[in-house]
């Protein structure tokens, strides 16, 4: 067997519970990989599964079911991100299905429970783009800045958002640079405080929201917002879920499957090297507090980063290694999900209120 038909296994294996609970079900899942069979079929058979959901979409929507319409367009979407995340073979197959994913998700946001909308945030010599969604009620909500890793995009977080609003808090899901459509603005940076600042401008000053603000990451993007808070003084509550503190440290580590990911998200001929740009050594310690949450059987982003992880945080953090848990925990959803929501939540009660900024 070769390397590209080692491919699929690579991905299946280590991403099938990812694909599990963004929301697609684990029978479906394994049907669209068992039709695809070998690699190069990937990326048409996610595309086809996602064009059938789209039309169900479609048909309820004409039949005025608008909820079952908000909720087929968003898991059609979802194929068609899962058919592109790791398609690094054909670039032009690969933007245009991550374009169609994001047409997808656009019909899908106000549709769906609670509603969403996509904002437009002026940044540098164009915009980045975020999913605003507000749980029900009339009083000022708390905000959940998601940020995705180096291969998922906003349009991955529906399920995950869910938990937040059922403690009502508002989340907005950033594809910051380098990630989603924030591709526009080069690879992925290693700062992108700048990106949140502009997010938060954003949406300032609407009545729903309190001010309060939380930064929750992904993967790739539990780095991102370690590194970013710092420079965030009005953050209450900042989250790490399967970050690292220094991705050079283990690169020759890494998979294969990630590395190939690796080359097309930092965007660099000598990646090994622009790697050693995406580290905490050096910079300021988030001045909030943090949650730092790693699955044990992470066979990505080592346990041993999310211990310098916590050593970090100049205020202490509080440290979960989670032995079940595989990369971002996604095995075990029931467990790191809740954990993350009810921390933020915690955090905002603990808060005095707005900060300034």
């Amino acid at each position: 067997m070769d390397q590209v038909e080692n491919r699929l296994l690579s991905v299946v294996e280590h991403w099938l519970p990812r694909i599990e609970v963004a929301g697609i079900p684990s029978a479906t899942a394994r049907a669209v990989i068992e039709q695809a069979g070998i690699w190069a079929n990937w990326l048409p058979a996610w595309c086809a599964e996602g064009d059938r959901h789209a039309q169900i979409a479609a048909a309820a929507l004409a039949d005025g079911h608008e909820l079952t319409a908000g909720e087929a367009y968003a898991r059609a979407s979802l194929f068609y991100h899962f058919g592109q995340f790791m398609a690094f073979d054909d670039l032009a197959a690969k933007a245009a299905a991550a374009a169609r994913k994001v047409e997808l998700y656009r019909r899908a946001l106000p549709l769906l429970d609670p509603p969403g909308e996509i904002i437009d945030i002026p940044f540098e010599d164009g915009y980045l783009r975020a999913a605003l969604r507000m749980p029900a009620g009339t009083a000022p909500r708390p905000l959940a800045v998601i940020l995705p890793g180096s291969d998922s995009t906003k349009e991955e977080f529906p399920a995950f958002e869910r938990h937040f609003h059922a403690r009502g808090i508002a989340t907005l899901s950033l594809d910051g640079p380098g990630q989603g459509e924030g591709r526009s603005h080069g690879p992925l940076r290693p700062d992108v405080a700048p990106a949140i600042h502009a997010a938060l401008d954003a949406v300032s000053g609407r009545s729903e929201l309190s001010g309060q603000v939380g930064l929750v990451g992904m993967a790739f993007g539990g780095f991102l917002a370690l590194r970013a808070s710092a420079h965030l003084a009005h953050i209450q509550g900042v989250v790490s879920i399967n970050g690292f503190f220094d991705l050079g440290g283990f690169w020759p580590e890494l998979p294969q499957v990630y590395r190939d990911n690796m080359h097309f998200s930092l965007g660099s001929k000598d990646v090994p090297q622009r790697a050693t740009a995406f580290t905490l050594k050096g910079v300021d310690a988030p001045g909030a507090t943090a949650l730092i949450v790693h699955g044990g059987r992470d066979r990505i982003f080592p346990p041993a980063e999310a211990e310098a992880c916590a050593r970090f945080c100049r205020n202490g953090a509080d440290l979960h290694v989670l032995p079940g848990g595989n990369h971002v925990c996604n095995n075990i959803p029931w467990l790191y999900r809740p954990m993350v929501a009810d921390w933020l939540a915690d955090s905002f009660k603990r808060s005095a209120g707005p900060q300034p900024r």
